[in-house]
């Protein structure tokens, strides 16, 4: 009996972090006089501190980890490596701005692309997130102008194209 409960207690706080929906959402909005898209980036804090674990073989937890840290360092080329925006088939710079972890486990990321050439027409590649799980939607809203377009990337699937008339 005593290991049945002990079963029991392993399975349901193993659940506790097991969810059934990966997916990033990413605001980007063009800033004309800047001539820079400005993105806010939410995810799961603890998908993100999986592939932190992973990489430095150690349990990290994203609100102790400031941005200068090997592991804040490490945060801002993940996401200069993983999600990409180009522009007159120019892949643009990205300024990281900074971070912050919500008490409902929410991670915001906080970075613009600078000297967009065509910001009408844009070119984006995210690979967020893809190694936790081959369900990972990467969700892309893009405001230009008084318009918004919106767009889902996969493991699968992860390029898409934004054009504004």
């Amino acid at each position: 009996m005593k290991n049945l409960i002990l079963a029991l207690g392993i399975l349901l706080s193993a659940n506790t972090f097991a969810h059934k929906f990966y997916i990033s959402i990413a605001d980007m909005e063009y800033k004309e006089l800047t001539k820079k898209i400005d993105v806010t980036l939410k995810v799961t804090a603890h998908d993100f501190e999986l592939i932190l674990n992973r990489k430095f073989n150690k349990e990290i937890h994203l609100e102790e980890v400031g941005d200068s840290s090997e592991v804040g360092l490490y945060c801002q080329a993940y996401l200069r490596n993983n999600f990409k925006v180009i522009s007159n088939d120019q892949k643009l710079e990205q300024k990281y701005l900074g971070k912050e972890v919500t008490n409902r486990e929410d991670l915001y990321f906080y970075f613009s692309f600078l000297n967009v050439g065509n910001p009408a027409h844009i070119k984006i590649i995210s690979n967020l997130l893809s190694s936790v799980s081959d369900l990972q939607q990467n969700i892309v809203h893009y405001k230009y102008k008084n318009q918004t377009k919106s767009v889902t990337l996969l493991p699968s699937e992860n390029k898409a194209e934004i054009k504004f008339d």
